[in-house]
């Protein structure tokens, strides 16, 4: 049973905390024959069922379990990869951005430099030690396979070898952050493109994420690749003339079309570049190019058949109970593309609400740890 405890040190002065009857005795042990030289408070347990103190002490023999532990959550996909570190509560105490982390995508000499660098702005920030971050939970892009997750695992684990390393997709983390609740389904369309979902019963299933040569439909670089080829097309008299040349030229400071072949080759086709070329197509849908709405229509409407798919392994024809989350940059920076996505949406399943995150993928990833490490360590009321 959990109790408030007053433990009266030699001095007559008390020591204030919410631990089990066990803890308490071991602490009364620990402060004989010490000074407590300031009040000190220590939380009840919250999520991983360790000590945190608010106030310094000098009790002898206390110094570990008087230790604030932390947590590190990651966001990372195929053009940026975004941390927090937080302490056992979720108090967020930093942030912090760096370059890509899909080792699928980028040399894995880059994802391990890019995430050595944000673990060391987060705890550099904070002044935190290694062996005080409890855990990590990262969701990053192209993680889908055992072999993917023991590979990430390893090398956080030269930064943080006392830590409990989580390696999932960022569909996972981007649902539990978007939602908020424990099922529906995430279609994500950033650089790339995925569904995933769960449904009440905690199955799971996903879509799509097969990378930009097998698939990623409805993501930035299959809209940014689709409009570079509509601009070769154009140009050769295959296809109709498209407001998407100018625009495309005058960003990459280009002269003409041709120029595009040593473009694509100085940048070795660059899924991230190719990617970033999307905004420029909604900027030519809102301005009425027909070509650019002829590859919006069909990219979102991929994406809806995405979502479908998950949503026909994981609920009942007739359950519009679960919400439809989007995310990435795609999706969630143009209100034109997300409108068409909605309505393919509406085609396809009649009465499901889509909607827009209420907390960002990497607060996904925070709660994730500190349920996880709650689940492995909470002192339960009875034990």
């Amino acid at each position: 049973m959990i109790s408030l405890v007053q433990v009266q040190a030699k001095e007559g002065e008390l020591l204030y905390f919410r631990r089990s009857w066990k803890l308490a005795v071991m602490l009364w042990r620990a402060s004989r024959g010490t000074a407590i030289r300031r009040e000190l408070i220590l939380k009840n347990f919250f999520t991983i069922g360790i000590c945190s103190v608010m106030e310094c002490c000098n009790i002898k023999g206390l110094k570990e379990c008087a230790t604030v532990k932390y947590v590190i959550a990651v966001d990372g996909g195929g053009t940026k990869t975004v941390g927090v570190l937080a302490d056992e509560a979720g108090a967020e105490l930093a942030n912090a951005e760096v370059g890509a982390s899909n080792a699928h995508a980028m040399p894995l000499n880059v994802v391990k430099k890019n995430l050595s660098s944000l673990i060391s702005q987060l705890t550099s920030a904070t002044g935190i030690k290694q062996h005080q971050v409890a855990g990590i939970c990262l969701g990053l892009a192209g993680i889908d396979r055992q072999a993917d997750k023991v590979l990430i695992s390893n090398i956080v684990a030269e930064f943080l070898p006392s830590a409990k390393i989580l390696a999932i997709n960022d569909s996972v983390i981007a649902l539990m952050g978007g939602c908020l609740k424990p099922y529906g389904i995430i279609v994500i369309a950033g650089t790339g493109s995925i569904a995933y979902g769960i449904n009440k019963q905690g199955d799971d299933a996903r879509a799509g994420g097969w990378g930009h040569i097998l698939g990623d439909e409805g993501s930035g670089y299959a809209i940014g690749l689709m409009a570079l080829r509509a601009i070769c097309r154009a140009h050769d008299g295959r296809g109709v003339k498209t407001d998407l040349k100018e625009l495309m030229l005058k960003a990459l400071t280009l002269n003409a079309p041709e120029d595009l072949i040593g473009w694509v080759k100085e940048i070795d086709g660059d899924k991230a570049t190719i990617g970033g070329l999307a905004p420029l197509v909604f900027q030519a849908f809102e301005q009425g190019d027909k070509v650019a709405k002829e590859i919006l229509d069909e990219e979102s409407y991929e994406l809806a058949l995405t979502a479908d798919a998950v949503r026909r392994k994981l609920f009942s024809p007739d359950d519009r109970s679960f919400d439809i989350v989007v995310g990435g940059s795609s999706l969630r920076k143009s209100q034109s593309y997300l409108d068409l996505f909605r309505s393919q949406i509406g085609k396809l399943v009649p009465g499901v609400n889509v909607l827009l995150p209420k907390e960002e993928p990497v607060v996904g990833a925070k709660i994730h740890i500190l349920n996880n490490l709650q689940d492995e360590h909470s002192v339960r009321p009875g034990r």
